[in-house]
């Protein structure tokens, strides 16, 4: 199991969690990115001016960005952007700047990237980088920041590579994933998916206002033995070379059909309502559903579904 993107409030109560998880034998391990502040979309729940604001103290003009013009929303903007484009894109600060180091030491913790990025019609494979619409810097400058803060901050290289390599691999590999035995390591018969980079002088070049400036220090990417980056230039490719990554076929599936009267007379005893659980659950997904339909907070085909749903849930309740 993975606890993802727990470089949140409350990560050190999570590290021990993971680490006594590993002390009884137990195949965990967590993953968060190097940036203080994250990405989401107006429309989340915790943003809602009820936890974010009054619950969790925070003031939206300190803490609040939009994605694409790197601008501070204030509570009034917020309000008219969540009806009138609630899929809007913000980066959200969320933690101190100093934690990020705190983060960069944890043993069995890897560096994990991901973001939305803003992308449209005229945008191609060879655009500039710096025409490209922003979005989070931790799509583009995730690893190459890690090994910055590390040179900076004293933090060994091979705890850095662990984290940005190693860790993921081992642990998938544990899950019995041979495809992950066979990278995140660097020897022979291991598959040839090598980042060469200059300790001395790797950094991060995206920013906040500029999230899709590529690193600087890494001269050669090869993925499955082939140059995707050559001389520090990217290497325009008629098709991917990289390879899936999938558990081995097996001759039956695991998959075992459930149903809602098989799981009663296995997990419960006696037929009286479960106030407190699964139907409470059941009652609050159509629920969230119906308000999300009339707010529009969802497309007109997500809203079609999630109606759909909501009224065969209400039916079979």
């Amino acid at each position: 199991a993975i606890a993802c993107h727990f470089n949140n409030p409350g990560y050190n109560l999570v590290h021990e969690l993971l680490v006594r998880m590993r002390e009884r034998g137990m195949n965990v391990w967590g993953e968060l990115y190097p940036y203080n502040a994250g990405s989401t979309t107006m429309n989340a729940v915790f943003l809602d001016k009820k936890i974010w604001v009054d619950q969790l103290g925070h003031k939206r003009e300190e803490t609040m960005t939009d994605a694409l013009t790197g601008e501070f929303i204030t509570e009034e903007k917020y309000q008219a952007l969540r009806v009138s484009d609630p899929t809007r894109l913000i980066n959200l600060v969320k933690m101190p700047e100093e934690c990020i180091l705190d983060w960069l030491k944890f043993p069995g913790v890897a560096i994990a990237s991901d973001t939305m990025p803003i992308f449209g019609d005229n945008v191609l494979w060879d655009t500039p980088f710096e025409e490209l619409p922003n979005g989070h810097p931790r799509a583009a400058g995730c690893c190459a920041a890690t090994l910055r803060l590390g040179r900076e901050n004293g933090i060994p290289l091979m705890q850095s590579l662990t984290q940005l390599s190693y860790t993921s691999a081992k642990h998938l590999g544990m899950c019995g994933l041979k495809a992950m035995q066979e990278r995140g390591r660097v020897q022979e018969g291991c598959i040839a998916d090598l980042t060469i980079f200059d300790p001395l002088t790797v950094r991060d070049n995206a920013t906040y206002t500029q999230g899709c400036l590529p690193s600087t220090g890494i001269p050669y990417v090869i993925v499955s033995g082939n140059f995707i980056v050559k001389d520090s230039v990217n290497v325009k490719r008629e098709k991917q070379v990289g390879k899936p990554i999938k558990f081995e076929p097996v001759a039956e599936g695991r998959r075992e059909p459930l149903n809602e009267n098989s799981w009663k007379r296995a997990y419960t005893i006696g037929a009286r309502a479960d106030f407190g659980g699964t139907d409470h659950m059941q009652k609050k997904f159509v629920d969230v559903a119906r308000d999300a339909c009339k707010s529009r907070m969802v497309s007109s085909v997500s809203s079609c579904s999630l109606s759909c749903s909501a009224k065969k849930m209400a039916a079979s309740s």
